[in-house]
């Protein structure tokens, strides 16, 4: 297997500083201390750091470039895609950070530009929004060279390729497109590992305890409605385990360590055509995500309801007398509240569907089910409590495959009902 590339590894080194400027920044304007950002002087200095380390960026950037270039002429899918995993992967705490800490620079600038409608804040974020795809761009360089090698050996499909290609250029979906195609690369190469046992049930593992937390809190709710009065310790307990449904929003959205991992097992068991083991962690995550997610509708639902009689309580209730034009405030107030409970528990729910989504994958790639049905189940799979329910059905039917043997199905997949 090839090594991490020189270049890789400086560019890897680059982003670490990187991350730890974009961290100073953003601590610095959240606490007011070292910069001020409203001052002209400390603005100068954030933009002279951050400046300074882009210049520096840049020439590295083009190293990069020419380095993924060389590998591509030489053919060297090991070194590509070892490259391709380790750039991506340690660019992700710059992106998360540089993402705060240019939302903190955006919303000051924005308000300070009361006369012109916080102008100066948008043609920020604009600017902010460019340098940061130009500091994405080299990231990318490693894996287009990976899909350069396996489409000129006809390793991959056109389909696969283009996909892939331009995912590569896009936020966010770089990374997952990373992972898929460094683990194809060393399905290629032969170099391929079965995921452990921990990789498989990390997800699982994560959702059961957030449940388990989120069944106690459910019960002290339930004891605080029966009872009258139902006791301090019923009320410190309902404060305090709220905090199941925060903690898994960060563990499954904004540290993206389990997702990435889920999807990393997921793409593994695909290319060794473990529809057993897919079909078995679609189904526990599913399960196992239930009671958290009844919690955090609950909680949503209370966020709302307060977010939508905030403006009433604040004006003790002379808002009401206003009439229709009161009515439609609290709506847009209340909207906004739901808006965002629908993202934030949207975003928890999409690795929850990694391992299903795969399931259908390899089914359909072996034609076990149909593209109707296929497409069916993956819109399915994307859709509040559809989702569990169109997971069963899969996993249903990939067990009463196995169950069959691949002898009837004409399928080489592996299962423990199969030999």
């Amino acid at each position: 297997m090839g090594s991490i590339t020189g270049p890789a590894k400086v560019l890897g080194a680059a982003f670490v500083l990187g991350a730890v400027l974009v961290a100073g920044v953003g601590s610095g304007i959240g606490f007011e201390q070292p910069f001020r950002i409203d001052d002209s002087g400390d603005l100068s200095v954030v933009y002279a750091v951050l400046g300074a380390w882009f210049l520096v960026y840049v020439v590295l950037a083009i190293v990069v470039v020419a380095d993924a270039a060389r590998l591509a002429r030489r053919g060297d899918l090991a070194a590509a895609q070892e490259s391709a995993n380790f750039v991506k992967l340690i660019a992700i705490p710059y992106f998360l950070l540089n993402f705060v800490a240019l939302t903190e620079v955006v919303a000051v600038v924005g308000v300070n530009d009361r006369d012109r409608l916080g102008l100066d804040g948008f043609l920020v974020a604009v600017l902010f929004v460019i340098l940061t795809y130009v500091v994405l761009l080299p990231t990318s360089a490693y894996g287009v060279a990976c899909l350069v090698l396996m489409k000129r050996s006809d390793q991959i499909g056109r389909v696969f390729f283009g996909l892939n290609l331009v995912l590569q250029f896009l936020f966010v979906v770089d990374v997952p497109s990373t992972v898929v195609v460094v683990e194809v690369a060393r399905d290629r190469l032969g170099t391929t590992r079965r995921p452990g046992t921990l990789s498989r049930n990390l997800l699982t593992g994560v959702l059961m305890l957030g449940s388990s937390v989120a069944v106690a809190w459910l019960a002290c709710v339930a004891v605080f409605w029966l009872f009258d009065p139902p006791g301090m310790f019923v009320r410190d307990a309902i404060y305090v385990l709220t905090i199941a449904s925060p903690v898994e929003f960060v563990l499954l959205v904004l540290l993206p360590v389990v997702p990435l991992v889920t999807l990393r097992t997921s793409v593994r068991l695909f290319l060794t055509n473990d529809l057993d083991a897919l079909r078995r962690s679609a189904r526990a995550v599913k399960l196992a995500l239930i009671p958290l997610f009844i919690q955090n509708f609950v909680l949503c639902a209370i966020a709302v309801l307060a977010s939508t009689f905030l403006p009433i309580v604040a004006t003790h209730g002379t808002l009401v007398l206003l009439g229709p034009g009161a009515l439609v405030f609290l709506g847009a107030f209340g909207t906004t509240g739901l808006v965002s409970a629908v993202i934030t528990t949207y975003l928890m729910m999409l690795p929850t569907s990694i391992y299903g989504l795969t399931s259908l994958a390899l089914l359909m790639r072996h034609r076990a089910i149909t593209p109707r049905f296929c497409a069916l189940h993956a819109v399915l799979h994307l859709i509040f409590v559809a989702d569990i329910i169109s997971t069963l059905v899969v996993t249903h039917r990939a067990r009463q495959l196995l169950t069959a043997g691949p002898s009837s199905a004409g399928l080489e997949l592996r299962s423990e009902y199969v030999s």
